[in-house]
């Protein structure tokens, strides 16, 4: 068996504790970290500096950004589907990613953020319409600013309404019909939609750029989801060659955690 590239959301642990939550990282074989850049600082605030230190600091554990995460937390007002404002802002907002995912040199994008992309008033089959335009228009801004968007489906239990399920985020992806909007699959999101991962992950296996491990509600690995398992071995048939990111929420004992987390990955995902 081999490992596959693993990293770890910087969501997991205390920023003021950083360094040791890296050391961890590495004693458990991770060999990167996912960025949620609002833990470094508001976007207002981020600056380029302050995100290449972040990246040397980093790569002074040995590890490297793996992608970007929470790419629209804080900007409630980038709305995908709401009226022209909100789209604007959207676009506005996607160039302060650019400038984040270039001082990380971490072009991956988990688009999730239901919050900002929920279809509200409009029907399912106009929502689709209008997300496969914009995504067009944002697909080409993205590539401009040297971003892949990875394209994530959210479940009901995440509070969204739109792109709940990973059938509906490939004909997305196909139908936006560009290389810099891609297909995230998370083992949380696609079980709590009532999917199955496997069959996701082999069914949109040409167009899948990023992966996350994750548990219910980014709760820890105590009791890992059997969609884990599976998971792992329908990215082994696939070669899947991308980042296998352990997307968890700060624990009560986060040390604990992440050891458990790296571990029970290590284990679900050699190949």
């Amino acid at each position: 068996m081999t490992a596959v590239r693993v990293s770890l959301s910087n969501l997991a642990w205390p920023a003021e504790d950083m360094v040791e939550a890296l050391g961890l990282l590495r004693q458990g074989g991770a060999t990167g970290v996912e960025v949620a850049p609002t833990r470094i600082a508001p976007w207002d605030e981020l600056r380029p500096e302050a995100l290449t230190a972040y990246r040397h600091t980093l790569q002074e554990h040995g590890l490297a950004p793996s992608s970007l995460q929470a790419i629209f937390f804080g900007a409630p007002e980038a709305q995908l589907l709401g009226d022209e404002t909100g789209f604007e802002a959207m676009q506005r907002h996607l160039r302060k990613v650019g400038v984040a995912s270039r001082a990380l040199q971490a072009p991956v994008c988990v688009f999730g953020a239901p919050r900002n992309r929920n279809r509200h008033q409009l029907a399912p089959e106009r929502a689709m319409e209008l997300a496969v335009q914009r995504l067009g228009i944002l697909a080409s801004l993205a590539a401009d600013e040297g971003l892949l968007l990875a394209m994530e489906p959210v479940p009901a239990a995440y509070n969204s309404d739109f792109l709940m399920t990973w059938e509906e985020v490939v004909q997305l992806v196909r139908a936006v019909d560009h290389h810099a909007v891609r297909l995230h699959l998370d083992t949380a999101c696609v079980t709590l939609g009532g999917g199955s991962i496997a069959d996701a992950i082999r069914q949109g296996a040409g167009l899948l750029a990023h992966f996350h491990a994750a548990q219910p509600q980014l709760t820890d690995f105590g009791a890992p989801l059997p969609a884990h398992a599976q998971a792992g071995a329908a990215l082994k048939d696939i070669a899947y060659a991308g980042w296998v990111c352990i997307e968890m929420l700060q624990q009560p004992d986060w040390r604990q955690a992440i050891q458990g987390a790296l571990s029970t990955v290590a284990a679900a995902y050699a190949r």
